[in-house]
């Protein structure tokens, strides 16, 4: 498996809710690097939220819209932060061109517990629990197979530093960081 030292960035995956964009901004910080959302990139080109992409265009135009961002950062960008919205690397199977990747993993019940009801309403693969969870088990494997590194974020006891001092750790031990 390609290490994704190519480009230098630190690609951070993981299902709905798992931290991947407030570890992202702290990370970032810890590494003097940019953040590069790609929910908020979407939103902000788009100027809609996701949840309006979805109900305008459904999943299929916003894994489109998704899909081109992809492609254009892993051409375009160096030396970056990057998170994933949950779907990406279900749906851009190329995810290890993006960087090196990072799996955030948070079991569902812990992701679940953490995220207010607001925002669980943000996310529209969100909105039946139980679907939700079904999805959780459907994405989890391929999050793993997909990933160089898995960081488990279940115990938060350093919080959202706290693991991104786990991932740094975790890179320096590679070689990569």
């Amino acid at each position: 498996m390609d290490s994704g030292s190519c480009c230098n960035n630190i690609v951070l995956i993981g299902f709905m809710g798992s931290g991947k964009s407030s570890v992202g901004a702290a990370l970032a910080r810890s590494l003097s690097r940019v953040l590069l959302d790609c929910d908020t990139l979407i939103e902000q080109t788009q100027s809609l939220r996701i949840a309006e992409i979805f109900a305008k265009e459904g999943e299929a135009g916003f894994r489109q819209k998704e899909r081109a961002l992809a492609e254009w950062l892993a051409r375009n960008v160096r030396n970056a932060v990057i998170a994933t919205g949950g779907g990406l690397p279900i749906f851009y199977e190329n995810i290890q061109n993006l960087g090196v990747v990072v799996y955030l993993k948070a079991d569902f019940d812990t992701i679940h517990a953490r995220l207010s009801h607001e925002e669980r309403a943000k996310r529209p693969l969100f909105a039946d629990a139980s679907k939700a969870r079904a999805l959780y088990e459907q994405r989890a494997q391929i999050y793993a197979a997909r990933a160089h590194h898995t960081i488990d974020t279940n115990d938060t006891k350093g919080g959202v530093q706290g693991i991104a001092t786990a991932i740094v750790a975790c890179l320096e031990s590679k070689g990569i960081v």
